[in-house]
């Protein structure tokens, strides 16, 4: 065999070698995602995820409604009638100040 030859079938070699390489890399590279996908599939689905986390929600919110201190109905009536009254003058005093500051800019309109 010539030199030619024995260059040629090295090259040869180098591109069988690098061939399987690649296709290896690539078998790995499948083999991986697979195992991903059965590793995604083995945990519960997103409905029983999304249950458990509302079940554990509505069990949290009920425990700290029972640490809350409620006040008695007579106290809840006398606070709600005291804010409806402090509102109900708030708003006379606002509708004075509007008549009042609407006589005062059309008595200055009138001026000029």
């Amino acid at each position: 065999m010539s030199d030619k030859e024995k260059k040629v079938t090295s090259e040869e070699i180098e591109s069988e070698v690098v061939e399987s390489e690649v296709k290896e890399e690539v078998s790995e590279v499948k083999e991986s995602k697979k195992e991903k996908k059965s590793e995604k599939s083995k945990g519960p689905g997103f409905f029983a995820r999304l249950g458990a986390k509302l079940k554990k929600f509505w069990k949290t919110m009920k425990s700290e409604l029972k640490k809350i201190t409620w006040y008695s109905r007579q106290q809840t009536v006398l606070s709600t009638l005291l804010v409806l009254v402090v509102m109900g003058i708030s708003a006379a005093v606002i509708g004075v100040l509007d008549v009042l500051f609407s006589m005062g800019l059309e008595g200055l309109a009138n001026l000029f």
